[in-house]
């Protein structure tokens, strides 16, 4: 799949990050709903489950780096050429 394209790996970087920003922002929400009503807010498992989809997320957008790097590489190292001629005229 690398070989004709890399934008699954853009597409991979892209939404770990933007799943990070979401992520981040639900949890800053979260901590200013917490402390705006420290004394009627009940416990749960919000904090675990934001924290675990932002580190989701990063580990999404880490990948979606390295699988560009690793696209790179390939992509040097087949050595095609740039550019591929039907025909040549007068030449």
């Amino acid at each position: 799949m690398v070989s004709y394209t890399k934008v699954p790996l853009r597409l991979t970087a892209m939404f770990g990050f933007f799943t990070g920003l979401v992520s981040f922002l639900v949890g800053l929400v979260y901590l200013i709903y917490k402390l705006a009503d420290w004394q009627n807010f009940s416990l749960g498992l919000a904090p675990v489950i934001i924290g675990l989809f932002f580190l989701g997320s990063v580990q999404l957008l880490f990948l979606g780096i390295v699988g560009e790097y690793i696209g790179e590489i390939y992509t040097l190292s087949v050595r095609r050429p740039l550019v591929i001629e039907k025909e040549r005229i007068n030449f």
